[in-house]
């Protein structure tokens, strides 16, 4: 149960005089996404467009690109429904009824609402919905800003009506059972509006169920019009369409009656009374029928109707000098406006007209300054006549002022000074601000207000991204190759010590000292030496040896030709050096 307290009239009492019973407003009814339906949806759907996002990246066709784009679409669309669902869709209490269209909160209390139509859910594939049926539709989609409007053209062609919203697998409702939702809402609204429950087995033709045992529990009874005058007019229409008896008839009757013998008549059970029944009084009336009124003529036919009968006819009601109606029927009725709740200026204002002047020097309106200090309409035409009641209290005020200050480039330390002077005191209610809004709304709603940009969304993508970039490339890249193709021409086997198996057919080396002597090593393919030894200046060496062959050399001018091959120095002149050869 609630916290605000209502009082209602106890119905059973007996007595003429009602009492008053203190009571507790019920809970609100909140109908909210589900949550955890999309974060499931949300993460599968993520996973797959990041295996098909790899598949396509490492040789796919163009089907499963397609498959990753549709699936990292549908994945984004259900994590931001994830969290969109910390905010409810359709709030329902003791004042009212607030929807949400997109970020954009419409509020309406239950003196504005026609009716609330509650279509229960239909099985898992069918989903129900509910409907807010305002007296005034049309003024209330003119005062939407775009994104709203857009979210009404939504609705409308999803669920037939601008202000729904959907009861299903994707929602849930807090606060309330969904098969007793109707009856919920009937209770929060306290039979203010009325709540049509569209039963789903009569759309479908289904039999309904055994109706529920009677219970004997005392119950508040509804109020019911007094149906005797409409059963007095019924007894009178059958009593005009019996035809008269005649005289003989009446005879034979009256012969009949008296030889038979008159049976007992047994009452019934006299019903127990609706009220406590009065002791009956008479009253005389004298008409001087010599001075016919001016009504005479009019009402001169009512003398010739039958003891017992019911007038059909109500009496014209005449109003006196010092008692007059409040409207007539056809007649334009002005707007009814909360006197409670209008501006009270202060006998000598302060602090509005220095921030009056500060707007005005702006050039601002009402609005547009509301919509730069996210502060209601009517709050800062109040605080411009020193109204400080429906900020809510010396809190709030401030902070209203220092925002005010701040927009506008005043200094707010003398406007501070003067309130904590003049008007700091103890906090108001915040019933008392929420039924000053609905006062100085149009049509007694809530202003509509926008959010700034959210943060936590862009940061929250951003995340995802960086997530999801981050396991594709884990996924696409492979890992690099440890081992190079090019072969060892040294014929070593690595840190394992295994060699080439085969080798090449051995060719002719020529070794030739051009330059100067040189102490010389050469060796073959496998590794094995097939000369060491010096060579003097001018001397040559002729050998066989299995490709590839390596020489090592004290003097880099020593010439070396492989199988014919045109003689290479195997470096520089007087400078120890070393060199692979290969046949070509």
């Amino acid at each position: 149960m609630g916290a605000a307290e209502l009082f209602e009239t106890d119905a059973d009492d007996g007595s003429q005089s009602a009492g008053e019973l203190l009571s507790l407003a019920p809970d609100a009814i909140e109908v909210r996404r589900n949550a955890g339906l999309a974060a499931a949806v949300g993460v599968v759907a993520s996973a797959l467009a990041i295996a098909y996002l790899a598949r396509a990246v490492a040789g796919g066709g163009v089907l499963d690109a397609l498959m990753a784009a549709a699936m990292g679409l549908l994945g984004g669309f259900w994590l931001l429904t994830f969290l969109d669902a910390r905010t409810p869709l359709l709030v329902a209490d003791a004042q009212g009824i607030r929807i949400r269209l997109g970020r954009t909160w419409r509020g309406l209390p239950w003196s504005a609402v026609q009716h609330v139509e509650h279509t229960p859910r239909r099985g898992l594939l069918r989903d129900g919905r509910l409907v807010v049926s305002a007296h005034n539709e049309e003024r209330l989609v003119d005062e939407l800003d775009r994104a709203g409007r857009r979210q009404v053209r939504i609705a409308s062609r999803l669920y037939g009506a601008p202000f729904a919203v959907p009861l299903g697998l994707s929602t849930r409702v807090v606060g309330a059972d969904d098969d007793e939702l109707g009856i919920a809402i009937e209770t929060v609204a306290r039979q203010t509006s009325a709540v049509v429950v569209i039963d789903p087995d009569d759309a479908v033709g289904v039999d309904p169920g055994p109706e529920p045992e009677p219970d004997d529990q005392p119950h508040a009874r509804m109020a019911l019009r007094d149906p005797r005058p409409l059963i007095a007019v019924a007894i009178a229409k059958l009593a005009g369409l019996v035809p008269q008896r005649r005289e003989t008839e009446a005879e034979l009757e009256g012969e009949t009656e008296g030889e038979l013998e008159p049976e007992p008549i047994v009452a019934s059970q006299t019903p127990s009374a609706l009220r406590e029944s009065a002791a009956g009084r008479r009253s005389e009336a004298r008409l001087d029928a010599s001075e016919p009124g001016p009504d005479a003529g009019e009402s001169g036919g009512r003398e010739l109707r039958r003891p017992g009968s019911v007038s059909l006819v109500e009496d014209t009601q005449l109003w006196g000098d010092r008692v007059r109606p409040i409207s007539r029927q056809g007649d334009p009725v002005e707007p009814i406006v909360f006197d409670e709740f209008e501006l009270e200026p202060a006998p000598d204002p302060v602090i509005g007209p220095e921030l009056l002047a500060a707007r005005t020097r702006l050039g601002l309106s009402v609005d547009q300054l509301a919509a730069r200090t996210r502060i209601r309409p009517h709050v800062i035409e109040s605080i411009e006549v020193d109204d400080f009641t429906p900020c809510g209290g010396d809190f709030y005020a401030r902070g209203h002022l220092r925002t005010l200050a701040r927009v506008l480039g005043t200094d707010v330390s003398p406007l501070l000074a003067s309130f904590d002077e003049r008007y700091a005191h103890a906090e108001i209610d915040p019933r008392r601000v929420f039924e000053a809004e609905l006062a100085t709304g149009a049509n007694g709603s809530i202003r509509s207000t926008r959010g700034g940009p959210n943060w936590s969304l862009l940061v929250a993508v951003v995340m995802a991204l960086v997530l999801c970039w981050s396991i594709a490339r884990l996924v696409m890249d492979a890992p690099p190759e440890l081992r190079g193709t090019t072969p060892v021409l040294n014929g070593s086997g690595g840190p394992g010590g295994v060699g080439s198996s085969t080798l090449g057919d051995p060719v002719p080396v020529s070794l030739d000292a051009i330059g100067g002597g040189a102490h010389v090593v050469v060796r073959d393919g496998s590794g094995a030496i097939v000369f060491k030894g010096n060579l003097a200046a001018g001397e040559s060496k002729e050998l066989d040896a299995a490709p590839p062959v390596r020489v090592q050399t004290t003097d880099g001018a020593l010439e070396v030709a492989l199988d014919g091959q045109e003689a290479k120095p195997v470096g520089q002149a007087g400078v120890t050096g070393q060199g692979t050869f290969v046949a070509r």
